[in-house]
């Protein structure tokens, strides 16, 4: 199914604009019904980490997942080219679901992800628009960058994306085997890595998170590998997802906890697998065989609230998580 969707955003080729802020359009800010709410469900035990399932009519492949300061959550619904926005009690809020290639639409958006930055401030993987957009936290567009292509500053299929502690956005790109980097508004600064499998290199880049620190981590869909680079970009360590306790898995997403641990989504074995910064495996939760697993294809995961939010792809939900 991943393959098919990558597929069919790939043939989707809308031009896009490029540069720096545009003309400010109306907003694409759209309040829900009140009659329409979530379904909000306890369905794990006590002894396990406690999930509330987050869901909406309509929702399709969700995929991104991010918290700002106000404990609102957003989510990519992917297979509906929109962001939902929800309270953090799982209220549905609004949908930014105009679509098209205008500023502030959206065309296919594909397996891309979305981040906040210090401000509140959301950024949109745009995949078949070939760019990023930017919003504040109500959907009022604020500008957009890239155009199709292995330039700099440009996409093939982007796909994760992450903001550090001074704004800075860092785009992975799974048709492009670099990691660019630009600042809050778009202007290219710097990429690294390229095509391969050794040590600073990707084949099939996913999820990315920066630390405070500004120590970079990227996941890796098809080498199995998380890699963590400095801010330079120059590659310091790698580890094999799941290696180390005797299981293979496929990383998608990451996030870096307040004390410095990465989690990664496992997309095959339906899990979150925890390690330090080094790479040595700390605990996981759920399993693909467990008949109350939250995880089914999980995508992307983030923190907020004091909780971990986990999206999964088969299922279309948001797993709330209270750690144990």
């Amino acid at each position: 199914m991943r393959r098919t969707i990558l597929l069919l955003v790939g043939l989707c080729l809308l031009s896009a604009c490029s540069g720096g802020a545009e003309a400010l359009p109306t907003s694409t800010f759209t309040p829900d019904p009140p009659t329409k709410t979530p379904t909000i469900e306890v369905t794990m035990t006590p002894e396990k980490p406690v999930e509330i399932k987050i869901t909406t009519e309509g929702m399709k492949d969700p995929y991104g997942v991010a918290v700002n300061s106000l404990g609102q959550i957003y989510v990519s619904d992917m297979g509906s080219n929109r962001v939902l926005v929800f309270d953090a009690e799982g209220n549905l809020l609004a949908k930014w679901d105009k679509q098209g290639s205008a500023a502030g639409e959206f065309n296919t958006m594909g397996f891309g992800g979305l981040a906040i930055d210090a401000n509140d401030n959301v950024f949109v993987v745009d995949n078949a628009n070939f760019r990023i957009q930017k919003f504040d936290k109500d959907g009022k567009f604020l500008t957009q960058w890239g155009s199709e292509g292995t330039d700099d500053g440009q996409f093939v299929r982007a796909i994760g994306i992450a903001v550090d502690v001074d704004g800075n956005v860092y785009v992975t790109d799974d048709g492009n085997p670099f990691v660019q980097k630009f600042d809050n508004n778009g202007k290219f600064l710097m990429k690294f890595g390229g095509d391969g499998e050794g040590d600073g290199k990707f084949k099939h880049a996913t999820g990315i998170a920066v630390d405070p620190q500004g120590i970079i981590y990227v996941a890796d869909y098809e080498t199995k590998f998380v890699q963590k680079f400095a801010s330079d970009g120059t590659f310091l360590v790698s580890w094999k997802m799941g290696t180390d306790i005797n299981i293979k898995g496929t990383p998608e997403g990451i996030a870096v906890d307040s004390a410095g641990n990465v989690y990664v989504t496992d997309y095959d074995l339906g899990r979150v697998q925890v390690f330090d910064a080094e790479g040595n495996p700390l605990r996981a939760f759920g399993d693909e065989h467990v008949l109350d697993n939250p995880f089914r294809r999980p995508t992307a995961i983030a923190f907020g609230n004091g909780k971990m939010y986990v999206v999964s792809q088969s299922g279309n939900k948001v797993s709330v998580i209270e750690l144990p």
